[in-house]
């Protein structure tokens, strides 16, 4: 400290006393050897009085009066103003109201505004956090810190500005004036709740129950994804978010767990990557999983465990065909470089620990099973998941290479079969897709499933269900399925499901034994998929950004001119992907080939009448065509006449 201020403030401290008397100016001040400067004198010249005071109620006079010189601090001095503000009192009033605060409150504030170390404005342009004095046991003995932000010489301590030209320093303590109170860090809600993004995860918290116990959490850590990273799992996240249903309340817990790590890591703790060094600092979460965090030049990551899954947010999970560069795709539910989940905002200060964003993406922990069915139950697609019961068709909501399930599945559809009334099929399907096994390299099956409103506008699974109840619908006389047999409403819905089910096939060697390559998860464009419908392929346009369309393979929208218009076409809403397969949720049902339509309404009777039609079109067409050939006749003879 320069001498000139050092005696100005000197002279501040030391002119309190006078109260009359004559002032003299001299040109040069002779200094006592024994006059000795102590942080106090200095914060009472800069008329902190007030902060003097809070620490001497609170037993913490000896960071100030200079009993331990060695001890190295750095001050953030609220000025007077400044602590009316905090605790709404002035100094000259004879009613101490500083006594209405709890006294444990009051010195908790004031040990926040106590750092270990000297650190000036080049320190905190390098490492900007501050230990304070403030350890409790709601920090597991962990220090609070305090953030600066060093805008060229302008420096402030969590939003409060520093108001000198530049710090004072006393021995070997630093001393900051404030010009705003310097609040302790808020609740783990309170200060997540200030960001709207991070509003889906305060919401995923509330619904799983586990918001009380994180808060009773003493020293952690929260890696909070944003709402993008949860609206773009789309089914899946409708399954985890879905009112009442104890599992998805328990994968939604286990899910939020996941990105509560058990000790506070700032980011000046975490390793920073180099040529020679690529440590990553593992830390165990309330999940139990790990989660790695590391620095490089380019910011601050987190990778999952290879037992965990990161779920990249730049695949945008509702309707993703996302690739890295060089046109591969990045990994979905596994672990690999490309799964580092990139961390926007650093260092989010909490009563309890400390809190960083995840920009993109959040973590799937392994002991979060997603399966098809529970996207299915996500979706309320109750009708779709009946079917799929009603005709055995439930093992391909099942990894196909678990034997024992395998077999299973196997044995019922060869039973079902054998009772199925398929005599009446004009054409059979094929059953090698049925096995459920990856002898025929399958892998997994994904679903293509209309919702229920499509269904119960589907005229035979009305019929179907007035059956099963033995009751008349109301306003649906007309149903063309009236006059059908069971067994052909039956025979036509389940080719109908089947054309819904994409069998996904894998037969290279180095194929996973569990679980299914992301790049047979997504849709492309222009790519054809099999079906359980023998021959049947359905083709995949994209016709935006991420939104796909599906229609039969080599079939045109409308048949030759002059038939009858013909269209199978359907457009994907959302999408979820499970461990075994993906779930597309189409806006409408897809239509059977025309050759397939056999089994629709009328049986026989609908080829009798066609055939009627045809045979009444060529009589009666036949018919004119004669007429008229007899009429030119007459006509052209009769030209020939003369008149007699």
């Amino acid at each position: 400290m320069r001498t000139a201020t050092a005696v100005g403030l000197l002279w501040a401290y030391l002119s309190l006393g006078l109260s009359a008397g004559i002032v003299h100016t001299v040109d040069k001040v002779a200094l006592p050897a024994a006059l000795a400067f102590t942080p106090q004198k200095i914060l009472v010249g800069l008329n902190a009085t007030m902060f003097v005071r809070l620490l001497k109620d609170t037993g913490l006079g000896d960071y100030i009066d200079g009993t331990q010189p060695a001890r190295k601090l750095t001050l953030l001095v609220p000025n007077n103003r400044a602590m009316e503000d905090a605790f709404g009192y002035d100094l000259g009033d004879e009613d101490d109201s500083l006594a209405k605060s709890p006294r444990d409150r009051q010195r908790e504030w004031a040990l926040y505004h106590v750092a270990d170390g000297q650190s000036g404005v080049a320190e905190l342009r390098r490492s900007p956090l501050l230990r304070t004095k403030l350890a409790a046991d709601w920090t597991a003995g962990n220090p609070q810190v305090v953030k600066a932000l060093v805008d060229r010489a302008q420096v402030s301590f969590n939003g409060a500005d520093n108001i000198l030209p530049e710090p004072l320093v006393v021995g070997n303590t630093t001393i900051y004036l404030l010009s705003s109170p310097m609040p302790t860090p808020p609740s783990l809600i309170s200060a997540l709740i200030q960001d709207l993004d991070l509003s889906l995860f305060v919401a995923a918290m509330g619904a799983s129950h586990v918001v009380d116990e994180i808060q009773r959490e003493h020293g952690i850590t929260v890696l909070a994804p944003v709402t993008g990273s949860f609206t773009s799992l789309g089914l899946v996240w409708a399954y985890l978010s879905l009112p009442g249903d104890s599992d998805a309340r328990a994968d939604l817990s286990r899910l939020v767990k996941s990105h509560i790590l058990n000790r506070p890591v700032y980011s000046d703790e975490v390793p920073l990557h180099t040529d020679s060094s690529a440590k990553t600092l593992m830390v165990q979460t309330l999940n139990g999983n790990n989660v790695g965090l590391y620095r490089t030049a380019h910011g601050m990551f987190a990778v999952p465990d290879q037992q965990s899954g990161a779920v990249p947010g730049a695949l945008t999970l509702a309707l993703a065909q996302a690739r890295m560069q060089g046109g591969k795709y990045r990994s979905l539910l596994s672990v690999a470089d490309a799964n580092t989940l990139k961390i926007s905002e650093t260092d989010i200060l909490l009563r309890t620990g400390v809190a960083h964003v995840l920009g993109q993406g959040l973590i799937l922990p392994a002991n979060v099973e997603i399966t098809s069915s529970k996207l299915l139950r996500g979706m309320r697609a109750h009708i779709f998941a009946d079917l799929l019961e009603r005709f055995n068709l439930t093992y391909v909501l099942e990894d196909p290479r678990i034997p024992a399930a395998a077999a299973a599945a196997a044995a019922t559809s060869i039973v079902e079969n054998a009772i199925t009334a398929r005599s009446s099929r004009s054409r059979e399907i094929p059953d090698g897709d049925d096995e459920g096994s990856d002898g025929n390299g399958i892998v997994g099956y994904s679903l293509l499933v209309p919702s229920d409103k499509s269904w119960r506008e589907n005229a035979a699974y009305r019929e179907l269900v007035r059956r099963d109840h033995d009751e008349l619908t109301v306003g649906d006389d007309e149903n063309p399925w009236r006059n059908s047999t069971t067994g052909d409403i039956v025979h036509y819905l389940d080719m109908l499901v089947r054309l819904h089910v994409m069998p996904i096939i894998d037969t290279s060697a180095s194929r996973p034994t569990h679980g299914v390559p992301e790049s047979k998860l997504m849709l492309a464009d222009r790519k054809t998929y099999p079906t359980l419908l023998g021959n049947v392929k359905l083709r995949v346009y994209e016709f935006a950004n991420d939104r796909f369309s599906i229609q039969l393979d080599n079939l045109p929208f409308y048949q030759s001119p002059g038939g009858t218009p013909f269209v199978s076409f359907a457009t994907v809403v959302r999408s979820g992907y499970a461990r075994s397969g993906a779930v597309f949720e189409l806006d409408t049902a897809l239509r059977l080939p025309p050759d397939d339509e056999s089994g629709g309404p009328g049986g026989w009777k609908r080829f009798a009448w066609n055939s009627l039609v045809w045979i009444t079109g060529i009589g009666m067409g036949s018919g004119l065509l004669g007429v008229s050939g007899y009429w030119v006749r007459q006509w052209w003879t009769r030209s020939d006449y003369q008149s007699l």
